[in-house]
């Protein structure tokens, strides 16, 4: 009974010449794994390129989406990219784009205005008056622009209409949209403040 067989199960019992050649694959793969290590390494590492999905939608785009990437907190740059997003009937994007932003970014009042511009256009009026209304209520302790503050007030308008009127989105009920539209239109208030 003696002696244990050499090798493993995969190759079966080893002579005195199969080990040699096996220390010599076992040193090969040794070193092979060593220079990869020691190759990535050194090697200078990519900096990593932003997703740049809207470039298909134009030069300006993809120059909004690589400023966005590069400064998070650039309120001006975030509401841009939203309204060319917007633009090109892409909401989806625009609202991914608002959700990656930082918190303080998030809240500003143009960010929030173009929040609520989104969920109208992905059809969601409920959620798009409850935000606007939010950033109405943040203009009301932050300074505002006029046209911010003007442009806000009539998508109110139109979005508690359509609510009012039971239109969630309004590509799915062209009519009452139009009725919705028609009478906020005609509720015009003047703040001379």
């Amino acid at each position: 009974m003696g002696q244990k067989p050499s090798g493993n199960f995969l190759t079966g019992p080893l002579s005195a010449t199969d080990s040699g050649s096996m220390q010599h694959v076992r040193w090969t793969v040794l070193a092979l794994v060593g220079l990869g290590g020691l190759w990535a390494a050194v090697s200078p590492s990519a900096r990593v390129a932003p997703a740049l999905v809207g470039e298909p939608l134009g030069a300006e785009v993809g120059a909004l989406e690589a400023r966005v990437s590069a400064h998070p907190g650039d309120a001006a740059a975030l509401a841009q990219l939203a309204d060319a997003y917007l633009e090109h009937s892409a909401p989806g994007l625009a609202q991914a784009a608002l959700a990656r932003a930082p918190s303080a970014v998030r809240d500003l009042p143009p960010i929030a205005d173009a929040r609520a511009r989104t969920l109208w256009q992905l059809g969601f009026a409920e959620a798009a008056l409850e935000a606007q209304r939010r950033m109405l209520d943040t203009c009301t302790v932050v300074t505002c622009s006029p046209s911010l503050l003007g442009r806000a007030q009539r998508r109110e308008r139109l979005l508690s209409e359509l609510v009012r009127r039971g239109v969630d989105d309004p590509v799915r009920d062209p009519h009452r949209s139009e009725l919705a539209y028609r009478v906020s239109m005609r509720e015009v208030t003047l703040d001379l403040r």
